[in-house]
Formats: C-alpha cells, sequence, structure tokens
C-alpha cells in the first residue's frame, strides 16, 4: 500500500515532489504529443497553466479526480514504482469546512475502490484506491511544530488561492469557536495586482510575471510594474493581518 499526501488546491495541487496548476483541458481527440496528457473513460486530458475557475464543491464534476490522477501518476514516475499500485491518499480540507464536506470528499477520492485503469504520458496504469485519509488543513502541518506548540495560545493561518482558514490553539488544543475561512486568499492578491497594474500602466500580466516577481526573480518587468506588484502586495498582507 503506497502513501500518496495531495494537496487539491484552488490554485494548483501539490504532492510531495510537484507543484502544478489546478487547471485542465478536457481534448475532444487525442492530442498529437503524449506529454502532460492523460487517457481516462475514454477522455484525453492535458494540463493548463490556467486554473480552474473557484469551486466551494470540488466533487461537482470529474476534474479535480482527473487532476489526482495527474499527481498519483506523477508521484509513481517520480518514485519509479510499478504502474499497477494499491494506493492510500492523504488529503485535507479547510478547517471550517471539514465536518460538513469530509463524507462526500472521501467517497469523491475512494471511488468504492474499484481498479482504476488510465493512460499518463502513453504509459498504462491500473490503481486501486484502499484507504482515504483526510485531515484539517493547517492543523495537521502546525503539529509538526514544537516551538509552537509550547505556546499558550498560536494563531494557525492556512493562506491557500482562494481562502485563508485561521484556528487558535489554546494550549495545543484547537478552539473551534475561533474558526474562520475568510475569502482572501492568494488569487485575489494577484487579481487585485493584475487590476492595479493594468489600471496605472495599460499593461496585462500573467498570474507567472505576477509570481515571478513576487518571488524576486529576475524578470524583463519595467521596475514601475515591479513597484505596483510589491506595493499592492505589502497592501495584501496588512489588509491579511489586520
Amino acid at each position: 500500500l503506497m502513501l500518496f499526501p495531495i494537496d487539491h488546491g484552488n490554485s494548483a495541487m501539490k504532492t510531495v515532489n510537484f507543484v502544478f496548476p489546478s487547471g485542465l483541458i478536457d481534448n475532444p481527440i487525442r492530442p498529437p504529443v503524449d506529454t502532460e496528457m492523460l487517457e481516462y473513460d475514454g477522455k484525453f486530458w492535458t494540463l493548463s497553466g490556467q486554473r480552474i475557475s473557484y469551486m466551494r464543491d470540488k466533487t461537482k464534476d470529474e476534474r479535480y479526480w482527473i487532476l489526482t490522477l495527474f499527481a498519483i501518476a506523477k508521484e509513481l514516475e517520480h518514485r519509479g514504482a510499478e504502474h499497477t499500485a494499491s494506493v492510500h491518499l492523504a488529503a485535507g480540507l479547510p478547517l471550517t469546512s471539514f465536518g460538513r464536506d469530509k463524507k462526500s470528499f472521501r467517497s469523491y477520492l475512494y471511488r468504492d475502490g474499484s481498479t482504476i485503469p488510465f493512460r499518463y504520458e502513453g504509459q498504462d496504469y491500473t490503481i486501486t484506491i484502499q484507504e482515504v485519509s483526510l485531515f484539517p488543513q493547517g492543523y495537521a502541518a502546525v503539529l509538526t511544530q514544537t516551538e509552537l506548540l509550547d505556546e499558550p495560545s498560536v494563531i494557525v493561518a492556512d493562506i491557500g488561492g482562494w481562502t485563508v482558514a485561521l484556528m487558535r490553539l489554546d494550549n495545543r488544543l484547537p478552539n473551534a469557536a475561533t474558526c474562520r475561512s475568510l475569502e482572501w486568499g492568494m488569487i485575489r492578491c494577484i487579481d487585485e495586482i493584475s487590476e492595479q497594474v493594468r489600471r496605472v500602466l495599460g499593461l496585462s500580466l500573467t498570474t507567472a510575471q505576477i509570481e515571478c516577481v513576487l518571488r524576486g526573480d529576475a524578470s524583463s518587468l519595467p521596475d514601475e510594474a515591479k513597484g505596483i506588484i510589491h506595493a499592492q502586495a505589502d497592501l495584501y498582507v496588512q489588509n491579511l493581518l489586520s
């Protein structure tokens, strides 16, 4: 039984070894190349740099399931493992919706434990989801930070693509009354930066360009654009902390 921890983000999918945008293209016919192409149930899917529009319920269609198959295939390939695998999925849900959504999300990922054949980049795969474990996002991560847990009260902030989940721990125990989910994630930050640059300079920037500047990587964007990006990011942080 192989363990696959996967974060089904609104902005990006994350595994132990990979991060890729939560974006898909449903191709009506087989694409000319197999690169980043997955065939499942008679359909051909390719990854896209354009993320899926925000979905409050990720189980309402097949796209996050297809992204899960991409994640598993990438990890199997990276590990040099057999293409036939029994899988234990570990995934997270926002703090405020964990109790409400865990049953449906587990069923969405479990697929009744049936055998699932698919093809990724021209190679055949067969997996069986034998176990699904779900955890509250953020809380599971902070449990590994012993220096934080020694504090009498700690605020856990999980800054995601669309939401920021907040929870306070008192003497290491979660205080359920303090849980909040704010629609103030990084997608909002990027959108507001993009709008401000367009308004001031008349430039249309891609998400990749904005993220490049925020990371401090080399970029050929004019200094004025970089200044606006950093100023808007500072404003986002100030609003978040307030």
